[in-house]
């Protein structure tokens, strides 16, 4: 028998941006959760999924799509749509807002480009960029680890997979940050964003049809020439390489970033916890993939209904919107779910990379970076104590740190 429950309350991202520091995690995923399976969030106007079995099973429903183009295009009343049309014909053919048979051929084809040997090639390129940010935060009185390592790390790494000159690389940074914060939800979505994240997108595409001109005439090891050698095989056009290149910089910096730092602001909080890990690195593996489900990067995952379906029990009509709270289902139906605990079993259990066909493509070269930089940390860094911290809630979608200041014990 199917029912639909409804919630009023204040707006998700006005409590995200007003929550404690410390204890946001926790208090998000309460006030999501009160103690419901699913409900219809009257304030937002979407569904709500606190479940981790119903997660499961709606994160495989092939009448969710994940095609939230209309989604995103009813969030913009204020908005000249005319003044984002290279935008959305850039988003418009990522993989992540595909289905069935046309993700599947784009998915199978952007894998290839991370697969193991492939990112075996990269792990010399990426510690020495650990080591480089590390050696050069150390030198300093007071850590600023979201300038000093978070974003730099996943930058750096990104630009190296795909061969980025060095030249460029700070203009490229910041077109694929201006389409991470509009993506995400992180601007007011008036005239004046529309026209600077075309301009990134336009900037982008360009650049990227150029590169895949050179790689054409002269393969390397990157990313885009891994796309260009399976072009054919999967049916992939010029334009659809140019997505998925995007794709990944838009998902790979900003997710990354902010869950290294959600890490390391957990680990400083926890001294005990810092303390182990620096006397037992063996451990460090696991408490990351803890921290993850404690603390994720990503606060929602949502689709589009495209037929009528039941979530558990929750009537969800076509073209309704559902949003999968990753605070919540991360601590649904685990023992003591709402304290960290690095000697869980199962400790990949979690949905911070999502789950079902879309599951993160990019999840092997994140954990990969974020295993190197702890390690590091964890062997070089001294005691270290938060001195000042400002989370960053610049969209209801994602949630980092705009400001996490260390200093020496």
């Amino acid at each position: 028998m199917s029912v639909r429950r409804e919630r009023d309350g204040g707006s998700f991202h006005t409590f995200k941006k007003e929550a404690d520091v410390a204890t946001f995690p926790n208090d998000f995923a309460r006030y999501v959760d009160q103690d419901q399976k699913t409900y219809f969030w009257k304030p937002g106007k979407f569904h709500v999924v606190t479940d981790a079995a119903i997660a499961k099973d709606a994160l495989k429903n092939a009448k969710l799509s994940a095609d939230r183009s209309l989604f995103f295009m009813s969030r913009m009343p204020n908005l000249d749509l005319n003044l984002i049309k290279d935008f959305f014909s850039v988003v418009q053919k990522m993989m992540v807002m595909s289905d069935g048979k046309d993700h599947f051929r784009k998915r199978s084809a952007s894998q290839k480009g991370f697969e193991d040997h492939v990112l075996e090639r990269f792990k010399n390129k990426i510690h020495n960029t650990v080591d480089a940010l590390i050696d050069n935060a150390l030198q300093k009185e007071e850590i600023d680890f979201v300038n000093d390592i978070a974003n730099p790390l996943p930058s750096t790494v990104l630009a190296d997979l795909f061969c980025i000159p060095q030249e460029d690389r700070e203009t490229f940074l910041q077109w694929s940050l201006n389409m991470t914060a509009f993506f995400g939800g992180g601007t007011g979505y008036e005239n004046e964003d529309g026209i600077k994240v075309n301009d990134s997108a336009s900037a982008l595409r360009t650049y990227f049809e150029k590169l895949i001109s050179e790689r054409k005439q002269k393969p390397s090891d990157d990313y885009i020439s891994s796309l260009i050698s399976n072009q054919q095989k999967y049916d992939l056009t010029n334009d659809e390489i140019v997505s998925q290149a995007i794709m990944m910089l838009v998902a790979g910096q900003v997710t990354t970033s902010d869950q290294i730092c959600n890490n390391m602001f957990q680990i400083t909080m926890n001294q005990n916890l810092q303390s182990e890990l620096k006397q037992n690195h063996n451990l460090i593996e696991g408490a990351l993939e803890e921290l993850k489900r404690f603390d994720p990067a990503v606060t929602f995952i949502f689709r589009v209904a495209a037929d009528d379906v039941l979530l558990g029990d929750q009537q969800v009509i076509k073209g309704e919107t559902v949003f999968i709270c990753s605070h919540a289902i991360n601590r649904n139906g685990v023992e003591d779910g709402y304290e960290i605990n690095i000697h869980r079993d199962s400790v990949k259990n979690h949905f911070a990379y999502g789950h079902g066909p879309h599951f993160c493509i990019g999840a092997k070269l994140a954990r990969l970076e974020m295993n190197f930089l702890f390690q590091h940390i964890m062997k070089s860094f001294p005691q270290v104590i938060v001195a000042s911290a400002e989370r960053d809630h610049y969209s209801l979608s994602f949630s980092g740190f705009k400001k996490l200041l260390l200093k020496r014990i």
